[in-house]
């Protein structure tokens, strides 16, 4: 199914809570809501009708922070019983996945995405708040251990905090297998909320890095078209760098349909106000078809923010 800019979705990006331990400097809340979560039910009925609908076979579970969602494991069970999706995966900030990544593992997660801002434990709780950096390192050691692959950081670079931590970044990454994604600062996250001062004080454009590391690349660049036209390097040392700016490209190749943890569907992360909320419609039995207009409403309300 296709927007009215010609994009097709391919991928669901699924909130389950809003909660979360940490108070991060740029958190874009996706999928913010102090409403009533979906219950688990309606989370693996949701999820089996918009792969029916949508014909995906990708999932991503957000918050907040998934792992604090108690039922987690039975989500990631229940969906991959399901049958419909290859590729289940969730984003986390890893302070719980050395205790639930094998769980995690046997309930049928493919993949994991940690959001690592600092390998510096003083720099690590400035934008955290919290001094953990030593129980994600853990976890991240942890899944690879009981087999996830790949294993993803989310590293957004930050001037004046993280701008020189860049290397170091690249070299641990590197040393573990993981693939490291440098994510650009943009304006409109919620922590930052208009704030120009935060957005100028620390945004740090990323294209001329981007450029350097082409440069370094002894491979041919590849481009995730399904995947907002992201860049992917590959450098002599085996690190894999993935790259993601804010940009009309990088919107135009957006083909992600989200969910909030209430029930809330949306096309895109910053205008969450045009969606749809369907968790009153999921506890009725509706047909397929009824759900499916629902869908290309919100489809239809799609538009490239940049």
């Amino acid at each position: 199914m296709k927007d009215n800019y010609n994009r097709k979705i391919k991928h669901i990006r699924f909130s389950i809570t809003s909660k979360c331990q940490y108070s991060c400097l740029y958190c874009d809340s996706e999928g913010y809501s102090r409403t009533n979560e979906l219950s688990v039910d309606e989370i693996t009925k949701l999820c089996k009708i918009l792969a029916e609908i949508l014909e995906v076979s990708r999932i991503k579970f957000t918050g907040g922070e998934p792992l604090c969602r108690e039922e987690i494991i039975q989500i990631i069970k229940n969906v991959s019983g399901l049958h419909l999706y290859k590729d289940i995966s969730i984003t986390t900030n890893g302070l719980l996945l050395s205790k639930k990544a094998e769980e995690l593992y046997k309930a049928g997660l493919n993949r994991i995405n940690v959001s690592l801002a600092s390998l510096n434990p003083k720099v690590y709780k400035k934008i955290y708040g919290s001094d953990t950096l030593e129980k994600v390192l853990k976890g991240l050691q942890k899944a690879k251990d009981v087999g996830f692959n790949p294993i993803k950081v989310n590293f957004v670079l930050l001037k004046g905090l993280t701008e020189n931590e860049l290397e170091d970044m690249i070299n641990f990454c590197a040393e573990n297998g993981f693939i490291l994604q440098i994510i650009e600062l943009h304006r409109v996250s919620r922590a930052i909320g208009g704030n120009d001062d935060f957005y100028d004080k620390h945004h740090l454009d990323i294209k001329p890095i981007i450029k350097s590391l082409e440069l370094r690349s002894e491979q041919r660049v590849q481009i995730r078209g399904s995947m907002q036209n992201r860049k992917v390097i590959t450098l002599p040392n085996s690190a894999v760098i993935e790259t993601i700016t804010p940009s009309h490209e990088f919107c135009m190749g957006c083909s992600k349909l989200r969910v909030g943890c209430d029930g809330n569907l949306f096309g895109c992360l910053y205008r969450s106000d045009l969606g749809k909320n369907i968790k009153e419609t999921l506890q009725n039995h509706h047909s397929l078809s009824e759900y499916e207009q629902i869908v290309k409403e919100v489809l239809n309300s799609r538009e490239p923010y940049y």
